[in-house]
Parts: structure tokens; sequence; C-alpha cells
């Protein structure tokens, strides 16, 4: 074992703290619309799933390459 100083997590950043808050309700909104909408043929809730969708895919993306380059610069910097 190493003994290196401790180094604060990556999950730890103010911005990805920030998407999962906001990505995980969206998320659950989308799927839930969309599983309601269909078991009780209530065509609204598909639009609402439509427009739910391509934001949860955009903060997720977001996250991923956000944690990619944290990843990065921690793994350059050790």
């Amino acid at each position: 074992m190493k003994n290196e100083p401790e180094q604060p997590s990556i999950r730890a950043d103010r911005y990805l703290q920030w998407m999962t808050k906001a990505g995980i309700p969206l998320a659950i909104i989308s799927i839930a619309s969309l599983w309601i909408g269909q078991a009780f043929h209530i065509p609204q809730l598909g639009s609402l799933f439509i427009i739910f969708m391509p934001l949860t895919l955009m903060i997720g993306f977001a996250y991923n390459i956000r944690y990619f380059i944290l990843a990065a610069r921690r793994r350059r910097k050790s």
C-alpha cells in the first residue's frame, strides 16, 4: 500500500452533484410518463416523455463527459 495523501473524490465535484440531482428526477419523470401513458392510453404523457427524454439524455451525456475529464486529469496528476 502506498502512503499517499487522500485525494478528494471525483464525485465530490460541484457540477457532477448538480447533474445527478437534476438528472435522476428528470429520468424518473420521463420513464414514468412513458409507462403510465402507455398503460392507461394517455397520449399527453407521451408528449411529456418526448420533452423530458432529450433533457435527461443531455444531462447524462454531460455527466459522463465531465466524469471522464476529471478522471483523466486525476490520472495525469498522479
